[in-house]
């Protein structure tokens, strides 16, 4: 297998970075029920981001479409929790935000 470019390797770090602050902001506000959007959300992009690790990491053909479906999820996901004061969701959102704009090197 051929190395990984750095922008690929910056994408793989990014989408790790955002599966973990999801999985934090998704563990400190489960069940409050004004965040239920924010709660699926959070476990779309746990879920996407991840297969998008494993396809850009094996180089698959198909990375950069999954790659262009995980900027418009992590974008959305960033929207919503960046409407709270919780520290863990402003640290999602951002790690979101950072995460689409890598994607959206892939995806292109």
């Amino acid at each position: 297998m051929k190395q990984l470019s750095n922008d690929l390797q910056h994408c793989i770090d990014n989408c790790n970075a955002c599966i973990t602050a999801a999985r934090i902001c998704l563990d400190q506000h489960l069940g409050e029920p004004d965040m239920k959007k924010c709660h699926q959300l959070c476990l779309d992009c746990i879920a996407l981001c991840t297969a998008c690790v494993q396809m850009l990491a094996s180089q698959s053909d198909y990375a950069s479409r999954v790659c262009a479906i995980c900027v418009d999820l992590c974008k959305a996901c960033a929207e919503e929790c960046g409407k709270f004061d919780s520290e863990v969701c402003k640290q999602c959102a951002e790690k979101c935000a950072a995460c689409a704009e890598s994607c959206v090197k892939m995806a292109a």
